[in-house]
């Protein structure tokens, strides 16, 4: 070989070398490089988007005011064991807290009774009775008894558990009265495992996990898991029943009355609300009420021009004389809760009772009877 082709050969195993030195270099650079973003070609199908997680109605429904629970009976009894029939019975939270909890009830045909009952806090928590009868018109506290729309925390622990616990319901007044059992009453109740069944809520039927729980004597529940809302969701002793549920999410339920109140005023100048509430036999508003009346300002006070007469409606339920006063005060007592605590100029609120003089339906039942006792809000000049 010549010097020349020699010295030609030793420059191109140099730049060989170089190129391949380079080549390295650029590619360990490029691994620690940032990734660039990719634009997704428009003309391509666009990949279908991760499926968001499903909710779950067993936790997520809320023991509120607000809360409609309607108990659907089939072959319901009556407080002497007398077949009465198919019937829905409707509880209506108005009040809950660390105070315990009251709630409106109302039987439709053809049982046909309404009331109200209270809770105590110690018997949320402690009691190991549930009561499952209501005599008509009934308006009391029922000391040591839970119902139907909850089971006790303690009792809840240990179903949950599956441990077997003491259980009895306030049954008939066989039991009551006569001391005695005419038919075997269950005296304690075991948690047997979760099971998943139907119930309807807001209109939809949709799968709710449950404590399936079976009485010594053979009776069985479904509990709803949810520690802070352990519904027993369906029962088939003494009588048979299925449970739905409406505005079950924890809504503001003051909040959305207060705008279809204000909704009615706007279209037609009259609203007519049947969830402003007060005591029994009493003019004093409810919580529930309150906060209503709360919301219902917040509209008012932007329409300076807005003035209104509070009506108040009862049923028969009473004298002439005794109702037309009652109708009075409790008008009174809306007008007087919007002056005193929402900041209303009294100028722009009269109010007037009217009694049972102006039924909106035939008093015929009480259905019709709850329809009547009404608050209606009229525009005036």
């Amino acid at each position: 070989m010549s010097n020349f082709a020699s010295k030609n050969a030793i420059v191109a195993a140099f730049v060989a070398l170089l190129l391949n030195l380079v080549l390295a270099a650029a590619a360990q650079a490029a691994s620690y490089a940032p990734k660039k973003t990719i634009i997704a070609d428009p003309s391509r199908p666009k990949q279908a988007p991760a499926s968001k997680e499903i909710t779950d109605p067993t936790t997520q429904v809320v023991f509120a005011p607000g809360l409609e629970v309607t108990f659907h009976i089939f072959d319901g009894l009556d407080t002497q064991w007398r077949l009465v029939g198919n019937y829905d019975f409707m509880a209506r939270i108005e009040e809950a807290g660390r105070d315990g909890y009251i709630y409106e009830w109302q039987m439709g045909e053809p049982a046909d009774a309404s009331g109200s009952r209270r809770v105590e806090p110690g018997d949320i928590h402690h009691s190991r009775k549930v009561s499952l009868f209501y005599p008509k018109h009934e308006t009391t506290t029922l000391i040591g008894y839970n119902n139907a729309l909850r089971i006790s925390d303690d009792l809840f622990r240990d179903l949950k558990l599956g441990k077997r616990s003491e259980f009895s319901l306030d049954g008939p007044e066989t039991v009551m009265v006569l001391h005695q059992e005419t038919v075997p009453m269950p005296h304690y109740i075991t948690g047997h495992g979760e099971e998943t069944i139907s119930m309807r809520i807001e209109g939809k039927d949709v799968p709710v996990r449950c404590i399936k729980a079976v009485c010594d004597n053979g009776w069985t529940y479904w509990i709803l898991d949810n520690p802070r809302f352990p519904l027993m969701v369906q029962g088939n002793a003494p009588f048979r029943w299925v449970t739905s549920l409406a505005h079950a999410y924890g809504e503001s339920d003051a909040t959305k009355e207060a705008k279809n109140i204000f909704d009615q005023l706007k279209d037609g100048g009259v609203a007519t609300s049947y969830l402003i509430l007060f005591d029994f036999d009493s003019a004093k508003l409810r919580d529930s009420s309150k906060a209503i009346l709360r919301s219902l300002s917040h509209y008012i006070v932007h329409e300076p021009k807005l003035k209104l007469q509070v009506e108040g409606h009862t049923c028969t339920i009473g004298s002439y004389n005794y109702n037309m006063s009652l109708s009075q005060r409790r008008a009174e007592s809306v007008k007087r809760y919007l002056i005193d605590n929402c900041g209303i100029s009294a100028e722009r609120l009269k109010s007037v009772g009217f009694g049972y003089t102006k039924p909106e339906k035939p008093n015929t039942n009480e259905a019709n009877r709850a329809r009547n006792r009404r608050v209606v809000f009229r525009q005036f000049n």
